[in-house]
């Protein structure tokens, strides 16, 4: 071959062999740029589509429908008066497993223990408050029980002993009064009282012990969260079947009205009723701890 078109050849060749890096990258910023913009679009596709399909963004009719199949049941709010004088009532209803609300006197013997073992448990705690009875009651001021609040207090003395029975049960949310016939049906202690519980946020459940009880009336009017007994759901010298008895009684109540309130106490008989009989009665309401209803 001549040595000129050798070097003709070689001129052709390089020529040939610089345009290639430029195709070549000329195609990867194209790719790039392809895969950019895929990325961009098909990640804003797959949000649209799982955004569409999320549970969370279930249109109203559909959370309709879901309301529609599980309705919320009636509440019973069930309290358990005069706890703190042994351990064995408190570990039996305790052992209930059910939403209760433990009223603990002041004072006794195993207030403490009953206050800080219903907190465990998940219970709601409130001071079972003593209040003077009338004497046409059957009961004294003594039998009320230590920390007993009375007529013939000051307003001063009324505070002070209010303040040191709050103290005596620990964890508590509300109050509600033991006996209390008497003291309840006057206003002005009783204002005294709930102004008490409103500064420090306690919520207060009318015993109604008294028809003529002003507790639950002026604690809407001053503000304080309030509800009222609506049951006694025993008595001591009644059995098992009363107490039952009051409890469906207590179901067709909360039936009428959304929510009902009952009271009862730690008796042997109500206990074993109360473990008989709530599972049964489970499925029509939910038993319900003060502290979740809402309150007036």
């Amino acid at each position: 071959m001549s040595q000129k078109k050798r070097t003709r050849k070689r001129q052709s060749t390089a020529k040939t062999g610089g345009k290639k890096p430029t195709a070549r990258l000329t195609h990867a910023v194209l790719v790039l740029l392809f895969f950019f913009a895929f990325s961009i679009f098909g990640l804003r596709y797959v949000e649209r589509f799982v955004g569409e399909w999320s549970p969370r963004e279930a249109t109203p009719a559909v959370e309709d429908k879901i309301a529609e199949k599980e309705p919320r049941r009636p509440g019973v709010i069930l309290i358990i008066d005069d706890l703190g004088q042994d351990r064995e009532s408190v570990d039996r209803l305790l052992g209930i497993k059910q939403p209760l609300n433990f009223a603990v006197l002041p004072h006794l013997p195993h207030s403490l223990y009953a206050a800080r073992a219903a907190y465990r448990g998940g219970m709601d705690v409130i001071l079972h408050l003593p209040m003077e009875p009338k004497y046409s009651s059957g009961y004294t001021a003594d039998d009320a029980g230590e920390g007993v609040l009375l007529l013939g207090f000051s307003m001063d003395q009324m505070r002070e002993e209010l303040r040191r029975n709050i103290m005596a049960v620990p964890n508590i949310v509300g109050v509600n009064n033991h006996m209390g016939s008497k003291f309840m049906e006057n206003e002005e202690p009783v204002k005294t009282v709930m102004q008490e519980l409103k500064a420090r946020d306690l919520y207060f459940v009318d015993s109604l012990t008294t028809p003529n009880s002003r507790g639950y009336s002026v604690a809407r009017r001053l503000g304080v969260k309030t509800l009222k007994r609506d049951v006694f759901i025993d008595q001591s010298e009644r059995g098992k079947k009363y107490t039952v008895e009051q409890l469906d009684r207590l179901v067709r109540i909360a039936e009428k009205n959304g929510i009902a309130v009952g009271i009862g106490h730690p008796y042997p008989h109500t206990i074993d009723a109360l473990v008989e009989h709530m599972p049964k009665i489970e499925k029509k309401v939910e038993f319900m701890k003060i502290s979740a209803a809402a309150l007036n």
